[in-house]
């Protein structure tokens, strides 16, 4: 599959609309409708495609690699719940091995302090056929994409690997993905359990002191009476 779409990116005089098609379906993450495609991708949009024919004839090329996947679903007439119609709908393939190196033909850039933005790298398609070709087929599909996205994120905001693990986890906390860690309670419990204890030494050597005291009034009392 990946020799067959290898020719096809061959083929491209400009790697731009099929890269960006790739990456608009990948950001979609479901089924997206012709139409929509068309509206957000063509003119209108300011996408790369200025003619439908050659939207759809990659579509279709795409669909023949098993790179995406196609639908037809009859739904009705928003104007006339009577009549139905036939609407075409695609998603990018998540079984593809393409699938988790898509967003690598993007570059991410700084625009403003707090703002970041993309571009695609140069000769897109022959980047993701490189990064494609080094997976192995074994690994999960899963830890492929987590171990590219941890990659970028280290590169965006220059840190080292042990922070970006924790950049993730604690987003994954916030969202409700994950339960957070349970040893920030368990170190409450500790401290909690800890600082009666801390106490009691605390008052303990205070009762001694007194004793002492009183051990030490009492011996010159029982020495002026012999």
């Amino acid at each position: 599959m990946l020799d067959e779409f290898a020719g096809y990116c061959a083929l491209q005089r400009d790697q731009a609309p099929l890269a960006s098609l790739l990456i608009y379906l990948k950001r979609k993450g479901g089924y997206v409708q012709l139409n929509q495609i068309w509206r957000e991708l063509g003119p209108t949009g300011g996408g790369p495609f200025w003619n439908q024919t050659t939207l759809i004839n990659k579509l279709d090329k795409l669909e023949r690699l098993e790179v995406v996947t196609m639908e037809r679903r009859i739904i009705p007439s928003p104007r006339d719940e009577a009549k139905k119609k036939t609407n075409t709908f695609y998603r990018l393939s998540p079984t593809t091995p393409l699938y988790p190196y898509i967003f690598g033909m993007l570059k991410i850039y700084k625009q403003e302090p707090d703002k970041y933005s993309s571009e695609l790298v140069e000769k897109p398609l022959d980047h993701l056929q490189k990064l494609s070709s080094r997976s192995a087929g074994s690994d999960p599909l899963v830890g492929r994409e987590l171990e590219a996205a941890r990659e970028l994120i280290g590169e965006v905001f220059s840190v080292g690997g042990d922070e970006v693990k924790r950049m993730i986890k604690e987003r994954m906390a916030r969202k409700g993905m994950i339960k957070s860690r349970r040893t920030e309670p368990e170190t409450a419990k500790k401290e909690d359990v800890a600082s009666p204890a801390k106490e009691k030494t605390k008052k303990m050597p205070r009762k001694t002191r007194k004793s002492s005291k009183k051990d030490e009034v009492e011996e010159p009392a029982g020495k002026e009476q012999a």
